[in-house]
């Protein structure tokens, strides 16, 4: 007499799904059906790691009080924040000390920042500059009163741009000093130290601005306009600047906020998406730029176009997990960020996804910490193994998956899916026509499977019965649960004959 887990006889072919490549937008949802190397429709709150397995994204948990909007966030210390929140009238600046200057910005404008002199320097467009240096905010006095709206420290220097009727110009100041600049010297000054500008209008050749500054390889400052990108290799000395004219990119930002180092590369948003900007390893002197999000570029125009002002679109760069975070900020409450993990192997290809937690508009890491700037206050993000008491529900939705030829019915068996960690996954499944056909779930336990069909070879796989007809078949699933949760792979077992 046969026992309930003996083998039933049925012929069944097995169409596995695995090593996934993230979301890709660039194809319709019916043509994505590749089995090895899959992407997918969607990652919300997850991503795909360079194993090509699906991890949940990390929990956080609360560092500040949740009442009000970071718009902008730094750190002027190991663990030390400093931030810009919207208040009723205006933007404030405060700091994890309770140190605050109220509302000295407009509610509407766009804040950054850079840190120089052990100061974190604030910016605002046509409004003054603030300092904070740990123990009090500090408006910056300088004659010239300078009233840019971004701007970065190299070489011992402040570079600033934006400021108004400043459209193409740069001003830099002196050497170790935050508050004199050109207009500030004396035209009699001959020190090599002393504060200087560059004018870009006759090199870019057009009517185009400057929308960003950014640090390349410590010692090259890249200027961004709409369309373009030039790059001046400075130094304390400013009768050694000059233009590098190995630099060739034509391609430029459309927040400076996206303007982030990222390894030996500067990473930035343009109009139409992600790029990296990079020396030729082939010849090391080009300095060229690599498009970096061609598989989701719909996507990618989409978010941009439901952000109001587009310099509000901020990123950072968390080195720990090797991921670009792009943050798109639909309104004061509601946010949606996009997040490319770049593979750490030679050659490998880079993948994105979206997330949703937290709503968070900014962030910030240093020395393994990172914060996330959200409609309710500054959270600290864990790492993805770590229990926290806030976790995100991961969402994946697969493409149409054909298991054969489009126009067959199919007869499936069963489902069987792969994965470790620990929580609650829950798979619905729809045929090519988005009806619903049934849901399982699966209670995924760090100390073993829950093996319920024989001969099962993998220690974290897990089968149900799934039997449907369809020509195509679409999977979504959902996590609940805490700590680490990878989805491995997947496979789908047709009846044949």
């Amino acid at each position: 007499m046969s026992t309930a887990y003996a083998p039933s006889g049925v012929k069944v072919k097995v169409y596995p799904y695995e090593d996934f490549q993230g979301v890709d937008a660039s194809r319709d949802k019916a043509a994505l059906d590749t089995g090895q190397k899959q992407h997918l429709i969607t990652i919300d709150n997850g991503f795909a790691d360079w194993r090509g397995s699906i991890v949940r994204d990390a929990g956080a948990s609360q560092r500040t009080s949740g009442d009000r909007l970071i718009k902008h966030l730094n750190f002027y210390g190991r663990n030390r924040l400093v931030w810009a929140q919207k208040d009723g009238g205006g933007i404030s600046l405060k700091s994890d000390q309770d140190h605050i200057a109220e509302e000295v910005y407009p509610k509407n404008n766009i804040t950054t920042s850079t840190l120089f002199n052990n100061n974190v320097i604030f910016f605002n467009r046509d409004n003054n500059m603030y300092r904070y240096d740990g123990l009090r905010f500090r408006k910056i006095e300088a004659s010239s009163d300078p009233r840019p709206a971004f701007g970065v420290a190299i070489q011992r220097r402040l570079a600033i741009a934006g400021a108004p009727d400043k459209r193409t110009t740069i001003d830099i100041s002196r050497v170790d000093e935050f508050n004199v600049f050109p207009e500030d010297e004396d035209p009699a000054a001959t020190a090599v130290t002393k504060a200087a500008d560059i004018d870009v209008a006759n090199i870019i050749g057009t009517a185009d601005e400057i929308k960003g500054l950014g640090v390349f390889e410590n010692n090259r400052l890249a200027v961004f306009t709409n369309d373009q990108v030039v790059v001046y290799a400075l130094h304390p000395d400013f009768t050694q600047w000059q233009i590098d004219d190995k630099a060739n990119v034509k391609v430029g930002t459309l927040s400076h906020n996206t303007i982030v180092p990222a390894g030996s590369d500067l990473m930035f948003c343009s109009r139409d998406g992600v790029h990296s900007l990079r020396r030729s390893d082939t010849n090391g002197v080009t300095i060229f730029s690599i498009p970096m999000s061609n598989k989701i570029d719909l996507t990618y125009r989409a978010l941009v176009k439901q952000v109001a002002n587009p310099e509000n679109i901020s990123a950072m760069f968390d080195q720990d997990e090797g991921q670009y975070h792009i943050f798109f900020p639909i309104s004061d409450l509601l946010c949606t960020r996009l997040t490319l993990t770049l593979n750490p192997m030679s050659g490998g290809e880079s993948k994105w996804s979206t997330g949703t937690f937290l709503n968070a508009m900014n962030g910030r890491q240093l020395g393994g910490t990172t914060v996330f700037g959200t409609p309710g206050g500054i959270w600290e993000r864990a790492r993805i193994e770590d229990i926290t008491d806030f976790s995100p529900e991961m969402t994946v939705l697969t493409p149409i998956l054909w298991q054969g030829a489009i126009n067959d019915v199919k007869e499936s068996y069963s489902f069987i899916l792969q994965a470790t960690g620990k929580g609650e996954i829950t798979v619905e499944a729809f045929d090519e026509r988005g009806r619903y056909l049934s849901s399982m779930v699966f209670l995924i336990e760090e100390d073993g499977a829950d093996d319920k069909f024989p001969d099962v070879p993998l220690s974290r796989q897990y089968e149900r019965k799934f039997e449907h007809r369809y020509r195509g078949v679409q999977f979504r699933l959902k996590t609940k649960g805490k700590g680490l949760l990878k989805v491995i792979g997947f496979a789908v077992t047709v009846r044949q004959g």
